[in-house]
Formats: C-alpha cells, sequence, structure tokens
C-alpha cells in the first residue's frame, strides 16, 4: 500500500496526520489494516462522531443512541471525545436491527399493502423463497404452509430473478395464511421491543436522536411507527449518507445526501464503509425478559469477524485517545479530508488493500444467512458485465448486472482480477452509479 496518499490528504489537518501517524507506530501485525485503520478509518469516523457531537449541541439533543451493530465504535469514539472536551451528552447503545424492527412492525400491518411498506417483498441479493419468508421470521413448518396455500412447489433455496421473483411475490400478497401467520408471530415481537425501547428510555421527556451509518433512513422509520405517540420527542437521526433526499430536520446526513448523493457515491462503497464500523457481536434477532430486565437476543458471530472487528476497534480508540480537536474547529476542512480518504481508498485501492480489506466478511441482507468477502477476484469473462454497454444490455434483457463474486465492493473485486485496463472497468461502474443517483434525484424532485 501506499501510505504516502493518505499522508498527503491528511497534511490539512495536523492533528490528523501526527495522530495517524503515532497510532500507527502503536501497533504490530498486518501492516496493511493496520496502516489503514489508522490513516483512513479512524480519522473518517472520528471527523463524523466530532460532527455528530457539535450538531447535537446545536440542536438541543441531550441524549444520542448510537445504533447496533454500526455504532458499537461510534459510541466509543462520543464517549472519548465527551471526556476529553468536556461535553454533557447522555450516549447510550441501543441493540436492534432491521430484522427484529421489521418482525415488530408487522404487528401493525392489516393488509398486504401495508405488510409491502413495511418491506416484507423487498429486493435483495438472495431472492429466493427461504431467504423471503426467513427475513420474516418464519419456520420451516410455517413456511411449507405458505407453499402449500400459494402452489409452490420448487426448491425454496434457487434464487429467482427478478421477474420470477415479482410473481412469487404476488402470490405470497394473496396469501391468507402468510398474513395471519406474520400477524400472530409478531404480536410478542412488538410487546417485548416496547418494552426494551421504554427500558432504555426512548419514551422519557428527553430530546434525543438516533446515530447511524445510513443509508435510507428505514430503520428510524421503522422504530418511528413502533413507538408511535410513546415518544414524547420528535426522533431526529445522524447518518454518514444518505442515498435519498429525507426530511433535512428529522434525517441528519453527514457527507452527502440525496442532493449530492450522485457526486460522492460513485466512487464511495457504503458496504465497506459498514465493514469500518464493524462489532465484536452478532446480529439482533430479538429481546427476551429476565431478572435484570428486557436484554437482546443476538446471532452467533463467526470467531474470524469477532476478531477483525476488535482489532480495528482497538486501533480506532487508540486513534480517538491521542488526536486533540476541539469541538468549536472549523468543519469545512475536515469534512473534505473524509471525502478525500474514502475515496483514495475505495475507489483505486492497491492489490494488498483490496486484499486485506475485501476479505471482510459481508451480508447485505437482514437475515444474514450467507457470508461472502467483499471482494474477491473474478474471472475476465464475470467481470465484463461491468462494462457500460454489455451491463446496460443486460440490464433490457433482464440478465445480471454484476460479476459471479465480489459484487459488494466492486473497486475491490476490479483491482483483484486480471482484466484491463482496469481503468475501463472503474469508469463504467462510476458512471452507471452516477447516472442511477442522477435519474432516482429527478424522480424525487417531480
Amino acid at each position: 500500500m501506499n501510505i504516502k496518499k493518505y499522508q498527503k490528504i491528511l497534511k490539512k489537518s495536523e492533528q490528523l496526520l501526527k495522530t495517524a501517524d503515532k497510532t500507527c507506530g502503536l501497533f504490530e501485525g498486518s501492516e496493511v489494516f493496520t496502516s489503514v485503520t489508522a490513516y483512513v478509518t479512524a480519522p473518517v469516523l472520528f471527523c463524523y462522531v466530532r460532527q455528530i457531537l457539535k450538531t447535537a449541541q446545536e440542536k438541543g439533543i441531550k441524549r444520542i443512541y448510537f445504533l447496533a451493530r454500526d455504532g458499537y465504535i461510534m459510541k466509543k469514539i462520543a464517549e472519548i471525545i465527551c471526556e476529553k472536551q468536556n461535553i454533557d451528552m447522555d450516549c447510550r447503545y441501543l441493540y436492534c436491527s432491521r430484522y427484529v424492527l421489521k418482525n415488530a412492525l408487522y404487528y401493525l400491518c392489516d393488509t398486504a399493502e401495508d405488510f409491502e411498506k413495511a418491506g416484507l417483498f423487498g429486493r435483495c441479493a438472495g431472492q429466493s423463497a427461504l431467504n423471503t419468508l426467513s427475513r420474516a421470521g418464519l419456520a420451516e413448518e410455517e413456511r411449507q404452509k405458505i407453499y402449500d396455500d400459494i402452489g409452490f412447489h420448487e426448491d425454496e433455496n434457487k434464487v429467482m430473478d427478478n421477474g420470477s421473483f415479482s410473481l412469487f411475490c404476488d402470490s405470497l400478497k394473496k396469501s391468507g395464511v402468510l398474513l395471519s401467520t406474520l400477524k400472530e408471530n409478531s404480536k410478542t415481537a412488538y410487546e417485548n421491543i416496547i418494552c426494551y425501547f421504554e427500558e432504555q428510555g426512548l419514551f422519557e421527556d428527553i430530546p434525543f436522536a438516533l446515530a447511524d451509518t445510513g443509508w435510507l433512513g428505514s430503520i428510524q422509520s421503522a422504530l418511528t411507527d413502533i413507538c408511535g405517540d410513546r415518544v414524547k420527542n420528535r426522533i431526529r437521526g445522524f447518518y454518514f449518507g444518505l442515498f435519498r433526499g429525507l426530511d433535512e430536520d428529522r434525517f441528519l446526513p453527514y457527507l452527502f445526501s440525496g442532493e449530492d448523493a450522485h457526486k460522492t457515491v460513485p466512487q464511495f462503497c457504503n458496504n465497506l464503509f459498514e465493514c469500518f464500523c464493524a462489532a465484536p457481536h452478532g446480529m439482533t434477532i430479538g429481546y427476551c425478559n429476565t431478572d435484570k430486565g428486557y436484554e437482546p437476543v443476538l446471532k452467533e458471530q463467526s470467531e474470524a469477524m469477532k476478531s477483525l472487528a476488535e482489532k480495528q476497534i482497538e486501533i480506532i480508540t487508540a486513534f480517538a485517545q491521542n488526536v486533540d480537536i476541539p469541538i468549536t474547529a472549523e468543519d469545512k476542512t475536515l469534512k473534505e479530508i473524509t471525502r478525500r480518504l474514502l475515496i483514495a481508498l475505495m475507489y483505486k485501492p492497491k492489490k494488498d488493500e483490496a486484499q486485506i480489506i475485501g476479505a471482510f466478511p459481508f451480508c447485505d441482507d437482514a437475515t444474514e444467512l450467507y457470508i461472502t468477502p467483499l471482494a474477491e477476484k473474478c474471472d475476465k469473462k464475470s467481470l465484463t458485465r461491468l462494462l457500460f454497454p454489455i451491463r446496460m444490455l443486460n440490464k433490457i434483457k433482464g440478465r445480471s448486472i454484476y460479476p459471479d463474486k465480489g459484487v459488494y465492493w466492486l473497486y475491490g473485486t476490479i483491482t483483484l482480477s486480471d482484466a484491463r485496463p482496469k481503468v475501463f472497468y472503474r469508469m463504467s461502474v462510476r458512471l452507471w452509479e452516477k447516472l442511477r443517483l442522477m435519474k432516482e434525484k429527478r424522480n424525487i424532485c417531480r
């Protein structure tokens, strides 16, 4: 890796550069992993969390709930900043996930349209019958009753194309067995999450906000719907970035929003950013009543992921403890440093960076039924699907527009693969993303 490219960017802040150099020297082991964390991940997350605290003070917010799991390291950074700079802010960690929120939200649904708005029929990478119904927490016996009701006799593990998946969902929407089962199952999930939220203070008369990575604000929306009028104040949310334009008073982005996402996101990878925020515990899959109150039930996490998360957290924590930038300092320069650091790593990584960072285990689905590396080496034929003309043709014909592997950090996969010239592949992905986001912006503005 080329540390000098990151040092050059960090030179605009003497404190960030000095701290990154010092932090990198404190740790042994994987030089690439340590360096990327010290020179990119740590300063980026520090700048984001610092801005969260500053904005919270300006808006009179007294409590911040850092959402599991992305908020795990953010909360640690926030607590360090608050202690060092004598900031009076109540920083808490809230165990939740898309999975538990949606399954509780189903209790408030009555029609197929309600369930669809709650996200039951959303598309994902693994569009199989199993994955679709598992996201709703349905066991094997329950799934089989639903298959019988809609006359589905295919392999539930088979991944469907968009056309087949739409037809499958249309059948599900007409299934009284599905809707009644979900309504019945979600009652306990709803009651438990309400009790947990109450114990965590969400219903107290204290102005609070959520803090997360992003990208659509769906967790904040689901949480707001579940809590209803129990919450005494308007729920706000801090996000590193938002892909869509949302109410700016309630959804507070840091680096980009729906208005300007097309300028930054084409060179950005939100999946990689989520790995920067990896936590040493599994996904929240429910809540249970114990002698200590309502506590989260967590899915088991792999030792590999836990080890990576713990090492990364150790480096980021050391950085936060050593950096000294007042909360009152000017923000524009720090935001520009953040943007340039991320693009330098995410858009055009060195091969060793793509190998080490791309090995992060990742899943983009709420069930986490499948785990895959962020980036992997692909053969040339598979990678050509990313070239703009071929991608457009495949899109029109309903074929896959992604390579067979490494779809969650495409720029890392391009770096690891043998196809050349790589600049053509990077430019194709960048152009595709920019046009997609500009189209989405136009649709929002209509």
